[in-house]
């Protein structure tokens, strides 16, 4: 049974995924549940691992000149997760124009209460999370960081979903969802069969995609 959508994802449309959960379950009248579920398995399948599809490059700017810095990650676009950090230099000590480098601008990522040294002096050129927050030590001053981070997908609202799983892997999307269907109407049968559908996908997915580490 067809029915009409228009939501997008890349050159799949979330109709296709949709449908092919219609043509296994038989059930059109759980379409809205359907959406909720694909929405779900697009964010589970991101949370599993850390992809390099789903990392950028930005550079931060700070509204002041300072030794201490705050990353606010509440102003970045659907951040999930810091990779690297490095001080974006584009003057020299003397405050003279130079050509932007990240050249030994590396800070090191350590936890709260590893920022001081074994005397409680302040480490330098370290972040540490606090919050939302991520707090900068450096040992010269900074207004810029190059970034890298990681995103969550687009999945509110599923007319506007955007991920690169569902559009890429389809079939893993639809899975999860069609599982789940059957679980709550009784199919047994097909649950497990649906299970092992996603268990193929998702090797599939995890074999031919890099994955990156995060901290």
């Amino acid at each position: 049974m067809a029915f009409t959508f228009t939501g997008q994802t890349g050159s799949f449309t979330v109709d296709y995924i949709l449908q092919m959960i219609v043509d296994d379950t038989q059930r059109p009248d759980k379409i809205e549940e359907m959406k909720r579920r694909v929405q779900r398995a697009v964010m589970k399948h991101h949370m599993k691992d850390f992809y390099k599809k789903d990392h950028i490059d930005a550079i931060y700017t700070f509204l002041t000149t300072d030794k201490e810095q705050v990353i606010d990650t509440t102003l970045l676009d659907r951040f999930r997760s810091l990779s690297y950090a490095r001080k974006f230099q584009t003057l020299d000590t003397q405050g003279n124009p130079i050509t932007p480098t990240t050249e030994k601008g590396e800070l090191s990522e350590v936890a709260p209460e590893l920022a001081f040294d074994g005397y409680e002096f302040d480490k330098l050129d370290v972040m540490y999370r606090s919050g939302s927050d991520i707090k900068i030590r450096s040992s010269t001053s900074l207004d810029q960081l190059f970034i890298g981070y990681y995103q969550f997908p687009i999945i509110e609202p599923i007319a506007n979903l955007n991920s690169w799983i569902a559009v890429e892997y389809p079939g893993l999307i639809a899975a999860e969802a069609k599982a789940r269907i059957f679980k709550d109407i009784g199919k047994e049968d097909e649950y497990k069969s649906s299970r092992e559908e996603v268990a193929e996908e998702l090797l599939t997915l995890q074999t031919n995609n890099i994955v990156l580490k995060a901290f």
